[in-house]
């Protein structure tokens, strides 16, 4: 591997900080103005299709991008991914005609699930094992203070009447945190060149493509309905001959051998556990303030801030503390866990009577939970990749998480209208609300049994038999 010297890792460090507070502030304020746009361009009924396409986009080509990073390099994904995404984030802002905007908006997801896993892969690659715990946690930071400022920014910029610039301001991030990583990274592309498995991309996306929308359409139009049944007949079909393909590809899509680590395979599952509850919290817990509590957009919308507050103080910390021992990281995976149980059975009771305060604190607890993850899980996962699928491996990390929301957003959306509509009014509303924090709590439980019982014992015993391999050398 090629050596960077100490001021160009600095930039390269600060064009993934610039990077990531992109990728956070875009989805974030996207999410906050896109349903304004539509209603200028004379779109607004096809808010929930562009959002659902956008996220299926997004989806897939960060497994996709992965790979791409194993064979171009970070370097030059970082470079056409960022310049993707800069010019279709502009043309958003500039080109008000509907159609324009949703094609922009697919091929802005698609360029931003590509570079997705850049700024954790260079935070293992150009930094000495001692300090990348502090960098993980500076990464987690940065993905907050992103995601609160691109909410928060985006508001107030539509409320003066400055859609443009609402859509626009993360570009201020994206273009010189492209640069910097372009111009300071060495030419780490692949030395066979790139090979693309594009049977295995056809099969994946046809994969995820008809499961997601299956899920997503399901609750609606009824889960025996004639297209659902089909969607998933395919999902499943195609998965299935993902799976055949990619175990005899030459160069897969997917190295189906990176599922024969039982470490790895842990960790993709307990990540799965402590990201599931996040559809409840978001999505679900504003609704019980709203209508349960009968609170108000206000309360409801400063629900996060504590949580934010958490992750902006802590990550750094945490990520210090698990880098000092290797049994550190399944104690902070399994404190994941604990603070995702904790909040969430206290939330199952949300009703009239709980007070505001109380929810706030149990968000910002989750908080925590969310930085002893960011700390320990992508570090622990790279640690046993080969380096020739470190591009893939850790974009598998947020796959992963991007899997877990869609699989919630299916699962609480049924018990939450399967109780709501059994009882009218308010009751069924809370009765649907706290089913979901119940299913979430339920899943993190099932994480940390993950954690205690199988993924310690794996890092003890590597932890023992890195001391004797190190006493050995120190004996010679």
């Amino acid at each position: 591997m090629s050596i960077v010297t100490d001021s160009q890792r600095s930039r390269i460090m600060i064009g993934c900080y610039f990077v990531m507070f992109t990728i956070a502030a875009y989805g974030l304020s996207l999410a906050t103005i896109q349903q304004p746009m539509l209603d200028s361009m004379g779109g607004g009924s096809y808010f929930s299709l562009i959002t659902l396409i956008a996220a299926i986009c997004m989806t897939i080509m960060t497994p996709i991008g992965g790979r791409l990073i194993d064979g171009l390099g970070n370097r030059k994904v970082t470079l056409y991914a960022g310049a993707i995404s800069l010019i279709s984030g502009l043309v958003m802002a500039f080109v008000p005609n509907l159609w324009v905007f949703i094609i922009m908006r697919i091929l802005f997801s698609m360029a931003q699930g590509a570079m997705s896993s850049v700024p954790y892969i260079l935070a293992r690659e150009v930094n000495p094992p001692q300090v990348q715990g502090k960098i993980f946690g500076m990464l987690a930071t940065v993905l907050a203070v992103g995601s609160f400022v691109g909410s928060w920014l985006a508001g107030v910029l539509v409320q003066n009447n400055l859609m443009w610039l609402a859509v626009a301001f993360p570009c201020l991030t994206l273009a010189p945190g492209t640069w910097l990583i372009y111009k300071n990274m060495y030419d780490d592309s692949h030395e066979g060149g790139l090979h693309l498995d594009w049977m295995g991309m056809i099969l994946l996306t046809v994969c995820l493509s008809t499961l997601l929308l299956a899920m997503n359409f399901g609750a609606r139009m009824g889960w025996f309905n004639g297209l659902i049944m089909t969607g998933f007949l395919v999902g499943f079909g195609s998965l299935l001959a993902f799976v055949y393909w990619e175990n005899r590809a030459a160069v897969p899509l997917v190295p189906m051998a990176l599922f024969q680590n039982r470490q790895y395979v842990l960790l993709l599952a307990i990540t799965f556990c402590t990201v599931f509850y996040l559809i409840a919290l978001n999505n679900y817990l504003p609704l019980g303030v709203q209508n349960v509590l009968q609170a108000g957009t206000s309360a409801s919308g400063s629900l996060q801030l504590p949580k934010t507050i958490v992750l902006i103080l802590v990550p750094t910390a945490f990520g210090i503390w698990v880098a000092k021992r290797k049994s550190h990281t399944w104690m902070a995976l399994a404190l994941s866990c604990i603070f995702v149980i904790v909040p969430c059975a206290l939330l199952v009771f949300v009703g009239v009577n709980m007070p505001i305060w109380f929810i706030m604190l149990m968000v910002g607890l989750t908080g925590i939970a969310d930085a002893f993850r960011s700390v320990a899980a992508t570090p622990a996962a790279q640690e046993v990749l080969k380096p020739s699928d470190l591009g893939i491996g850790t974009s598998m990390i947020g796959f992963t998480i991007t899997l877990a929301n869609s699989i919630a957003a299916t699962v609480d959306g049924i018990a939450y209208d399967s109780l709501s509509a059994a009882e009218a009014g308010i009751v069924g509303m809370s009765h649907g609300i706290d089913t979901t924090f119940l299913l979430s709590a339920g899943v993190a439980v099932i994480g940390l049994l993950l954690v205690v019982l199988f993924f310690r014992p794996i890092m003890n015993k590597n932890s023992r038999t890195s001391a004797a391999e190190q006493a050995e050398t120190a004996r010679d």
